[in-house]
């Protein structure tokens, strides 16, 4: 399952946007309030017919801040304002790969109140009851089901410790994997109350095993490795490793290479964050497609939306993390927002989805070049950011101080008061000075010659 295209009208703040997705790994940038987390409710919306078909599973519509609002000023001039008149009909538009075929289907909203018009969405919500009716047939059939799940802002495990419930309360349905897809904050106990189960069930299964010499495969056993791995392969070049249940505490702890096993309450946001949006996927994987067993996260395709990829890790981590989710997660299509260019600079040109405002459009583009490149870069030609504060006053004595060398008075009475500031606060370490230094050599000789 793929997303090539999508289109929306009157949604948020586009009044007009197309957008094409690439199959593995899409990066949407733009700034604040830009309509990055717009695109993502977009995807989840286009996906929602599929979603629904499945018993217990809810997709999502359309609300009523969805629709694009325009004021009407009284000289007749046209702005994007809060709480004006809304326009419709809101509509999205997506082209996917599904089920082996590419097809078009649109979701809209004529007027507030209205219900959801679908048009082509058929095809996908019928190709859903299909294999739901096949997994739930009698013999099972092993088609495998894509993951969908969509991670905002709101990240897992955000509430602090969850104790596990009775194991009475575990659905244990391949289609439970699609359960609560678009809110996956409140899945953090249904996904602890899963793993004390599997891992509780490996261990009564190898007791089992030792007692009555039967030989086989520990089902429990592969998909609870297969959770781990996909841990550890996001989190392993952090020195993490070794995802658990701790029995004697009732809780989710991880161990590190320095400091050995912690709960996983007590790590940072980044690190939690990561771990439970990783497990997530992994958990709903092994879910969806029990038959792969500890191979369920490298041969389950879908498509996974991250909300600000970048939020809470530090910078070598954010140039690392989009690597270790396609290692992790191989057949999956990502489509993530962020701020950051140290993620910029891990993922070729074509996978970064820049959004560019003028007035009222919007421009979807890519840059030249991004793989490899220093982040500096990136900073100014995508997120149009200078790589110096300017309204700092030290850099303002800089940008000065390097104009009047560019004009050759760099032995003027102001530049010298400036570079005098200037060497306290930067002299030996400041590549710009270092630099200057050299380009005033240069035009002292070619004074001298004059």
């Amino acid at each position: 399952m793929l997303i090539k295209w999508l289109e929306v009208n009157n949604f948020r703040c586009f009044k007009h946007l197309s957008i094409n997705l690439e199959e593995d790994i899409n990066v949407i940038v733009a700034e604040n309030g830009s309509g990055k987390s717009a695109v993502l409710d977009a995807i989840a919306i286009a996906l929602s017919p599929y979603l629904s078909s499945f018993n217990g599973a809810q997709g999502r519509g359309f609300d009523d801040y969805d629709a694009f609002q325009v004021g009407q000023e009284p000289d007749g001039i046209k702005t994007r304002l809060p709480r004006t008149k809304k326009q419709y009909p809101v509509v999205v538009r997506a082209r996917g790969l599904i089920g082996g075929e590419t097809f078009k289907w649109e979701r809209l909203l004529a007027k507030q109140g209205d219900q959801i018009k679908d048009s082509g969405a058929d095809f996908l919500r019928e190709y859903g009851e299909r294999v739901q009716h096949a997994v739930h047939g009698a013999h099972d059939e092993k088609v495998v089901l894509p993951v969908i799940a969509y991670y905002g802002t709101a990240r897992l495990w955000q509430n602090g410790k969850v104790k596990a419930a009775g194991l009475t309360k575990i659905n244990l349905e391949r289609d439970s994997g699609y359960y609560e897809a678009f809110e996956p904050p409140a899945t953090y106990q249904s996904f602890v109350q899963w793993f004390q189960y599997a891992t509780l069930s490996a261990l009564e299964f190898e007791h089992y095993q030792k007692e009555t010499g039967e030989q086989g495969t520990n089902p429990y056993r592969e998909v609870v490795t297969a959770v781990k791995g996909a841990v550890a392969a996001v989190v392993g070049n952090q020195g993490w490793r070794g995802l658990e249940y701790s029995v004697a505490t009732q809780s989710l702890v991880i161990v590190h290479e320095k400091s050995g096993a912690l709960p996983i309450v007590t790590l940072s946001d980044g690190v939690r964050s990561i771990i439970g949006i990783v497990a997530d996927i992994a958990y709903r994987m092994v879910r969806l497609n029990p038959d792969l067993g500890s191979a369920a996260v490298l041969k389950t395709p879908g498509i996974v939306l991250i909300d600000e990829v970048d939020m809470h890790l530090h910078p070598s981590w954010q140039q690392s993390i989009i690597a270790d989710l396609r290692r992790a997660f191989p057949l999956v299509q990502f489509i993530l927002t962020t701020h950051s260019p140290q993620v910029l600079t891990t993922v070729p040109a074509t996978a970064i989805k820049a959004l560019r405002w003028h007035g009222e459009e919007v421009e979807v583009f890519s840059p030249e070049f991004s793989l490899g490149a220093e982040s500096y870069q990136l900073l100014q030609e995508i997120q149009n950011v200078e790589t110096r504060p300017k309204a700092l006053p030290i850099v303002k004595t800089l940008m000065r101080y390097l104009e009047l060398v560019s004009e050759d008075k760099w032995d003027t009475k102001e530049a010298k008061s400036l570079r005098k500031e200037l060497d306290a606060w930067g002299k030996d370490r400041e590549p710009a000075l270092i630099k200057a230094d050299m380009d005033i050599r240069m035009r002292a000789y070619r004074r001298g010659l004059k």
